[in-house]
């Protein structure tokens, strides 16, 4: 699953699930539209809170994620 979808799906704000991921708001709209991929320390932190349903493969556009 996306960051866009899963953001979606969940009503989850922009900026609420960047604090949630220690970082700003304009971040995770990058990574939400494919124009930055998190580092693994965020990554880590992002596969947490979306209770693993987006992974690192979700942004490498890669199969196994969904």
């Amino acid at each position: 699953m996306t960051l866009d979808d899963w953001l979606t799906s969940t009503a989850t704000k922009e900026e609420a699930f960047a604090a949630l991921i220690g970082t700003s708001q304009a971040t995770v709209n990058r990574y939400r539209h494919g124009r930055r991929v998190p580092r693994p320390a965020v990554m880590v932190r992002i596969v947490a809170v979306t209770g693993g349903q987006v992974t690192a493969n979700d942004f490498h556009g890669l199969a196994g994620g969904e």
